[in-house]
């Protein structure tokens, strides 16, 4: 059995035609015998634009294949209430779900997760970077009751559940989330980031990225193997921590500000991305 795992396409901030994309992600997976395609987030800039386009192409795959998503903070920009984020009834939709896999121990569990600053310089100054999020951040616009620290709480309540529940199932763990686990899957800070306001805004920057509470909680489970994660844009080598593997599967973004792919095209920088585990 073959799983394949992508995120980050960003299709419409890439300008990609939705319907090529559609049917070329669709028939690739399809010949390459791939059984199972987790995406994690950040299709568009639309919550409902992301349901469509996997509810259309769970329809292409048929019963050969499965297809699931988890959101991703561009894909609650909109059309993207709380309550339905959180529990959306989508087939597809893999946030606070799982998948056990035919014929393995393995079981599947997915959970959109969150950030709570502990990456960056001011993770105890919340206000602060609170402040900042809400002048600069995109993610000010998506709807959210809570504060960032206690979203990421009820995260950690979340994939705690659903954790113990997958070890009195016997179950091994591979983990999707969208937003990283471990500060140690960011890039290096990069040279250009060398004034104080450089150093301020990139500190910033890193607050939104993660969570380390996040990763010590999957290590200390003891059954999650693998763990995927995207936001991340760029490339990212697997880092092992205490048995468990983190991927990054980001395809990121081309435009005329910046260029993150190491391909020439969407469909290829795609391809080269995608994260393929045969179990």
């Amino acid at each position: 059995m073959k799983i394949a795992v992508s995120s980050d396409n960003h299709l419409d901030v890439n300008r990609i035609d939705v319907e090529k994309a559609l049917n070329f992600q669709s028939d690739w997976l399809l010949g390459h015998d791939i059984s199972y395609y987790f995406f994690g987030g950040d299709l568009f800039n639309d919550f409902q634009q992301t349901r469509n386009y996997f509810s259309r192409m769970r329809q292409l795959l048929g019963p050969r294949a499965a297809a699931y998503f988890i959101a991703g903070n561009h894909d609650m920009l909109k059309n993207a209430p709380h309550q339905l984020v959180e529990h959306c009834p989508d087939p597809g939709y893999l946030h606070q779900q799982f998948v056990d896999l035919p014929g393995t121990r393995w079981r599947v569990i997915g959970n959109n997760g969150w950030y709570d600053y502990s990456f960056s310089a001011y993770a105890n100054q919340p206000r602060r970077v609170a402040q900042w999020k809400n002048a600069y951040w995109l993610d000010s616009a998506i709807d959210q009751p809570f504060d960032d620290q206690q979203q990421m709480a009820n995260v950690l309540q979340q994939v705690k559940k659903q954790l113990d529940d997958a070890r009195q199932a016997g179950k091994q763990v591979i983990f999707l989330t969208h937003f990283a686990p471990r500060a140690e899957l960011l890039s290096p800070q990069p040279s250009f980031v060398s004034s104080p306001r450089q150093q301020y805004f990139y500190q910033m920057f890193r607050a939104m990225m993660g969570s380390s509470k996040l990763g010590d909680l999957l290590e200390q489970s003891g059954i999650v193997k693998l763990v995927f994660s995207g936001h991340l844009h760029g490339q990212h080598p697997v880092i092992t921590r205490h048995g468990v593997s983190y991927y990054n599967q980001a395809v990121g973004v081309r435009n005329k500000r910046s260029n993150e792919w190491q391909a020439n095209n969407f469909f290829d920088q795609w391809r080269q991305t995608l994260k393929i585990i045969e179990l």
